[in-house]
C-alpha cells in the first residue's frame, strides 16, 4: 500500500479517515493512535469524548433503573402486605408479591450492569 500524499510504501492507516500513510506524514493523536492529519486527531478526539459521554450517561440510567426497581419492589411488597391484612384476596396477595419479587430481581440485575459499568 502506498502513503496517499507521498507514493512511498505506508506505514499504517489513518484511525479516522482510513488512508495510508508513511512515516513521514504519520501523527500519533491524544489517544496514541495514527492519524494522517490535524483534522483527523480533532474528529478522533471528539468521537472519543461523544463515546465518554455515552458511557456516562448507560451508567446513570442504569443507577437510576436500579433505584426505581427498588422503590417499585418495596411498593409491591407494601401492597401484598395490605391485601394480606385488609383484604384477604388470594390474588391480589400473590400478584402483588410475584411483582415485588420481579422488581426486586431487576433491580438487583440493573445494579449489577451499575456496578460492572463503573469497574471499567
Amino acid at each position: 500500500m502506498k502513503c496517499a500524499a507521498h507514493q512511498t510504501d505506508a506505514t499504517g492507516v489513518c484511525a479516522w479517515c482510513g488512508r495510508a500513510v508513511c512515516a513521514v506524514c504519520g501523527k500519533s493523536s491524544e489517544s496514541r493512535r495514527l492519524v494522517c492529519s490535524d483534522d483527523c486527531a480533532t474528529a478522533l478526539a471528539r468521537e472519543a469524548r461523544a463515546m465518554d459521554s455515552i458511557l456516562r450517561k448507560s451508567l446513570q440510567s442504569a443507577r437510576a433503573s436500579a433505584f426505581y426497581s427498588f422503590l417499585c419492589g418495596v411498593l409491591s411488597a407494601g401492597g401484598a402486605l395490605g391485601a394480606w391484612y385488609y383484604l384477604p384476596s388470594q390474588f391480589l396477595i400473590w400478584f402483588c408479591a410475584g411483582c415485588s419479587v420481579v422488581f426486586f430481581t431487576s433491580g438487583l440485575w440493573f445494579a449489577a450492569i451499575a456496578r460492572k459499568d463503573s469497574t471499567n
